[in-house]
């Protein structure tokens, strides 16, 4: 473990500007995520006269529209300098929060949602992740571990940081707050850290400018193992997105306070943090291929707790393991990636699957929106859940035979 912490360590030193550019975007990421964005929930439903289906309608529509956009503007990470990309990509989220601040009109609050999902849930992660999996090659799990510890950060400060200014403030002044953070820290941090962006071109050797998009999709959807990992990448964000959205009523129906709920998003992403980091020198070890077939585990173990036990304490043992898998994930996933399609078009593949993911969770507010309005009851849909879960996660250990064949 101390040899462990020390290779970190070491690692961490020698790479600083280039892990705290992606740790800041994963970080910044969480404005455009669906666990904040469930704060301002409330205050969305009676501003602009909306029911909790309509919102979850609305919110789908956004997603739906950001994830058709990822797979083009994702893959210009592969043509362009990574700083000017980076800056494009933040100066897309600085409008979505200003929109945000002062919108009037549902229409407004739409294109926000758009631009956040966009730019804050998509590219900014994109571009971070891709980042890592092309730049780094022996190092690359614990390059991902690091840079992915920027998303329970957010999940364990901005929570309980919003919930505080939402009760001294207008939620309108606490988005222009956001919009100050996005402009005085995240984008002279890009521009700064970046500076070089050369560096990152130079150092891959394995880029492939000469393939088009369309011979890169025939390439990624020939792969004989995609089946089979498609549905546990798909399975953990479309539940969490819709789970996290209506947080505060499915709360309600549990018995667990406010307080409750934020409380358990610290040890989300204690256990984010956590898994991510001992992932990362496994799929170093043992490579991604061996790693991602036990992704699904403490994810299942965490519906089958939240189907059957409904005691405060629940939720802290389902959102610790739920911050398990997706530590787990942050890690093996891009390094996955990399492994079945090389690194030349790791921005292409990243981006496609990525809008693949969000269009999965386009239907996860409409579907838990109506359910809630229903009266579906919470553990009904855990045990949905949990079926779902298991059966995905078998799919997945095909991965553990056969060779990990790059599909060129």
């Amino acid at each position: 473990m101390q040899n462990t912490l020390m290779t970190y360590i070491t690692f961490a030193l020698k790479e600083s500007k280039l892990l705290s550019f992606a740790v800041s975007l994963t970080f910044f990421s969480s404005f455009g995520q669906t666990f904040l964005i469930a704060l301002f929930v409330p205050y969305f439903l009676t501003v602009f006269d909306l029911t909790n289906a309509s919102f979850g309608t609305l919110y789908s529509a956004a997603t739906l529209i950001s994830a058709f956009l990822l797979p083009y503007l994702g893959q210009w990470i592969d043509r362009i300098p990574l700083r000017t990309y980076s800056m494009m990509v933040g100066m897309g989220l600085l409008s979505a929060a200003l929109l945000m601040t002062i919108s009037w009109h549902v229409s407004i609050l739409f294109l926000s949602l758009v631009l956040l999902r966009l730019t804050g849930q998509g590219l900014s992660s994109h571009t971070a992740q891709t980042t890592m999996a092309r730049f780094f090659d022996h190092q690359r799990g614990k390059a991902l571990s690091i840079s992915s510890m920027g998303f329970p950060l957010g999940e364990a400060i901005f929570p309980i940081a919003i919930a505080g200014l939402l009760t001294l403030f207008h939620w309108r002044t606490t988005w222009g707050m956001i919009t100050a953070m996005i402009l005085f820290i995240l984008l002279p941090l890009i521009w700064f850290l970046v500076r070089n962006s050369n560096t990152v071109e130079e150092k891959d050797s394995d880029r492939k400018r000469e393939t088009s998009t369309k011979e890169s999709y025939k390439i990624i959807f020939k792969h004989p193992k995609l089946l089979y990992v498609l549905p546990a990448i798909l399975i953990p964000p479309f539940w969490a997105t819709g789970l996290f959205l209506y947080q505060v009523s499915y709360a309600d129906q549990m018995g667990w306070t406010a307080a409750i709920v934020a409380s358990a998003f610290i040890a989300f992403a204690a256990t984010r943090i956590a898994m991510g980091l001992i992932t990362g020198p496994l799929v170093d070890r043992f490579t991604a291929h061996k790693t991602f077939p036990f992704l699904l585990v403490p994810m299942s173990i965490a519906l089958f707790f939240g189907a059957y036990f409904s005691a405060a304490w629940t939720a802290f043992v389902y959102m610790a393991l739920l911050g398990a898998t997706f530590g787990m994930a942050g890690s093996v996933k891009a390094a996955l990636w990399a492994e079945m399609f090389g690194t030349g078009m790791i921005g292409t593949v990243r981006s496609l699957f990525s809008s693949i993911m969000v269009v999965s969770t386009a239907a996860s507010p409409f579907l838990m929106g109506w359910w809630l309005d229903q009266g579906i009851t919470l553990p009904t849909i855990f045990l949905i859940a949990l079926i779902t879960t298991v059966i995905s996660g078998l799919l997945s250990f095909r991965l553990l035979f056969g060779q990990n064949e790059i599909v060129t």
